[in-house]
Order: structure tokens, then C-alpha cells, then sequence
């Protein structure tokens, strides 16, 4: 066995924990160092895991370390300098968090940042790699359900609050559409191809808010299916659900994060809708296997599965969402020609119009 990769992380938030379990599940690689801006944050992270190189700032990590790869743990605010800053120090590889930038100006920086280093960068679309997910791939390929003809996707949430970052444009760019809309979207693209164009519906249900409570439309993919979706902060209950539906010639698949979460039926099968068949399918750690595929690429050479421009397509489709309600519920085509968010130009513009009456209330 080689020698482990020097890890570094930036950003110890919760989801910086995530990414240090399926490192020390994995191996291989010796996490060295730690940034973050919040001191008690900081600490206490490095004395969970048992990492003595802390830092208050990245810069300094970077200049300080020798180390290969990196994991960028931030808010989506602050992925594009430290991706940046990271390839010009010379890694080998990056893995971000979703989404992967503010917009697609900050994409474009942070790709052409890692092909002038030649560092490999990696988005954590953690549901391309969920095994119930990648399963409705497999059985799609295989012609369970014949030629496909139509996919949605529907993402709920608990609606978001501006106390909380997420809650704020300046720090997440956006509301549900930026945390999970990214991952329905790449599932689009990952079941079906890229985007032709884009009919979306945006709204606003709270006035103190500059973020999107909900979202719905439909994409016209190069492919010939078509893709809708429903994205919102509706749940009064605080719950969460991510499924999506595969509908093909001769039947349909349903898919959701979770345990026995994949079903379909055969419409040749002589199945009606309500003869749903549950598929089996093998317990795993998603997170770890989108950090193997990483690292096997580090190691490689290689381009991993969900890299950067992968990562930058399913942003371009959230920046046409909001560009076309912007537009006034217009067809937006592909590719997009504008570099800012369209979120930031509508509350800028005031455009972004409030049902003036918070449904939670």
C-alpha cells in the first residue's frame, strides 16, 4: 500500500463530520489540518477527530501544509475562493460541497482555476451515488422499463428561515432550489442528458426573505424526454422528502432516499399503478462511495463521475429556473449567456414578487 493521501479540510460545520467518517471508513488518507473561521468550532472539531493542525485561516493551511487533496466543508458563499486558492497551491484534488457555486461566473473561475493547476475537482452530488438512485440507472439501461419518456423529481422541505444562513441569499444564493435542487437536477442530466430548455414558475410566500420559497417547471432535454419538478420549502411539520419517477414505454420506476425505496411496475407485466413491486437493493454509505470515486481518481489521474463540469450543469439549471421567472414565466434556452444569479438581479430589480402572506402564520 502507497502512501496516504494528506487530507486538509475546509469549513468544520456538520457536514465537514460527514466527510470525516467516510474518510477514516475508506482509508488511505490522513487527514492533517483544519480551517475554520469560528475559534470554539474549530477546536472542537479538531478534538473530535483527533486532528492537531487547526487553522483560522485557509490561506495559511494551504501554505503551511503539503497536502493532496482537500475537502471544501463551506457554505455555498464561500466555495469559490477556497477552491481557487486551493488549486493554486498546488493539490491534486478537490472535493466541494454542493452546490457548487453562487453562480455560473464563480463556476467558470473555480473550473478554470483547476485545469490551469491541473487539480482535479469533484462536487458531492451525493444521490447519483445513492444506491437506490444509481439502481433505477441500472434498470433503465437494462430496458425495465423501455424508452424513457419522462422523468420528475419532487424535493420538500421545512420552509427556511433568515435567521438561519440558509435562509439568506448572500450566504446560500438561494433557498431549496440551491440545497436540493442541485441534486434533482443532476439526477435529470444523470438519467436522461442535458438540457434543451427550461419553463419555470418561482415564488415568494414571506416578505422578509430574499430567497425563493418554491419552485416548479419543466426541462426539455437533447434527449427527447421531458423532466419536471417541484421544488419547495412547504413542509409546516419540518419534514423532508427527495423522490423522483422514471415513466418509460412499458412501465415506471419510484425512487426516494431511504431503506426499500425503490419500486416499479410493468405496464406489459399486465401491473396497474397501484401495483408497485418493491426492488431490493445493498445498504451503503453514499458519501463514502462518491469519496472513493474521488480518490480513485486522484490516484488515477482521472476525471471522477460528478466533477466540476458536471457540477456546473446542474447549476446552470437552476440559474434558468430563476432566469425564467425573471423573464416573466419565459422558455429559456440553452446554453445560458448570463454570468450572474438571476435570484440576485430579481431582488435587486424587485422583481421577485411576495404572496404578502407567510402560509406558516
Amino acid at each position: 500500500m502507497g502512501k496516504p493521501l494528506r487530507a486538509g479540510l475546509i469549513g468544520c460545520g456538520g457536514i465537514a463530520g460527514a466527510h470525516m467518517r467516510a474518510y477514516r471508513q475508506l482509508g488511505g488518507v490522513e487527514v492533517a489540518a483544519a480551517a475554520e473561521i469560528i475559534p470554539d468550532r474549530l477546536q472542537s472539531f479538531g478534538d473530535d477527530w483527533g486532528i492537531e493542525n487547526l487553522y483560522l485561516s485557509y490561506e495559511v493551511m494551504l501554505e503551511r501544509e503539503k497536502l493532496d487533496i482537500v475537502s471544501v466543508c463551506t457554505p455555498p458563499f464561500a466555495h469559490c475562493a477556497p477552491t481557487i486558492a486551493a488549486a493554486e497551491a498546488g493539490v491534486r484534488g478537490i472535493f466541494c460541497e454542493k452546490p457548487m457555486a453562487m453562480n455560473l461566473a464563480e463556476a467558470d473561475r473555480m473550473l478554470e482555476a483547476c485545469e490551469r493547476a491541473g487539480t482535479l475537482l469533484q462536487i458531492d452530488h451525493i444521490y447519483r451515488f445513492e444506491r437506490n438512485f444509481r439502481q433505477a440507472k441500472a434498470m433503465v439501461e437494462a430496458g425495465a422499463i423501455g424508452d424513457l419518456l419522462v422523468v420528475s423529481g419532487k424535493c420538500v422541505g421545512p420552509p427556511r428561515s433568515p435567521e438561519n444562513y440558509a435562509g439568506q441569499y448572500r450566504l446560500n444564493g438561494g433557498g431549496w432550489m440551491m440545497a436540493q435542487g442541485t441534486h434533482l437536477f443532476d439526477l435529470f442530466r444523470f438519467y436522461a442528458g442535458d438540457p434543451l430548455w427550461c419553463l419555470a414558475n418561482v415564488e415568494r410566500w414571506r416578505p422578509d426573505v430574499d430567497i425563493e420559497d418554491a419552485a416548479t417547471g419543466l426541462f426539455g432535454l437533447q434527449s427527447g424526454v421531458k423532466a419536471f419538478f417541484e421544488v419547495s420549502g412547504n413542509r409546516a411539520d419540518r419534514t423532508f422528502a427527495f423522490m423522483a419517477e422514471l415513466e418509460g414505454v412499458k412501465g415506471r420506476l419510484h425512487i426516494s432516499d431511504g431503506v426499500d425505496r425503490l419500486h416499479f411496475y410493468q405496464w406489459t407485466a399486465g401491473d396497474t399503478p397501484d401495483d408497485w413491486r418493491p426492488v431490493e437493493t445493498v445498504e451503503e454509505d453514499p458519501i463514502a462511495i462518491v469519496l472513493q470515486d474521488f480518490l480513485s481518481a486522484v490516484m488515477d489521474d482521472r476525471e471522477p463521475e460528478s466533477n466540476g463540469r458536471e457540477g456546473r450543469a446542474a447549476l446552470e439549471m437552476i440559474m434558468a429556473v430563476f432566469e425564467s421567472q425573471r423573464q416573466g414565466v419565459a422558455c429559456i434556452n440553452f446554453p445560458l449567456t448570463i454570468g450572474k444569479n438571476p435570484l440576485a438581479l430579481m431582488n435587486e430589480e424587485g422583481t421577485l414578487s411576495t404572496l404578502g402572506k407567510d402560509p406558516f402564520r
